[in-house]
């Protein structure tokens, strides 16, 4: 099993693009005052698979949309709550990882 951290930083709005089991796949992240929440949108080589998933800990992110990408998890850090908000996620003390899919 191979886990990787996805990178969260302190603005708002941002973007990044990785690859994850081989795909190109294309991060926007964004932070919701009203809600205290961080949602993000997935795009797959150039396609968008995912729109606003809000981001919460313990369940994977993206199994509802079975894309074949393995999971996405977001996880307290050390003594933190779970509780993604906004200093959370980009201090690191809940962080976003993906777990690379199984070889079938």
């Amino acid at each position: 099993m191979i886990v990787r951290e996805l990178p969260i930083i302190s603005d708002p709005s941002q973007s990044f693009t990785t690859t994850l089991s081989g795909r190109r796949c294309d991060f926007l992240v964004n932070y919701n005052a009203v809600s205290d929440r961080w949602a993000f949108d997935l795009s797959i080589d150039s396609i968008l698979v995912v729109a606003g998933r809000r981001i919460v800990s313990g369940v994977d992110l993206i199994k509802p949309f079975a894309i074949g990408i393995g999971a996405i998890v977001a996880a307290p850090w050390g003594d933190a709550d779970d509780n993604p908000g906004r200093t959370q996620l980009p201090a690191g003390l809940v962080r976003l990882f993906h777990i690379e899919a199984e070889p079938a």
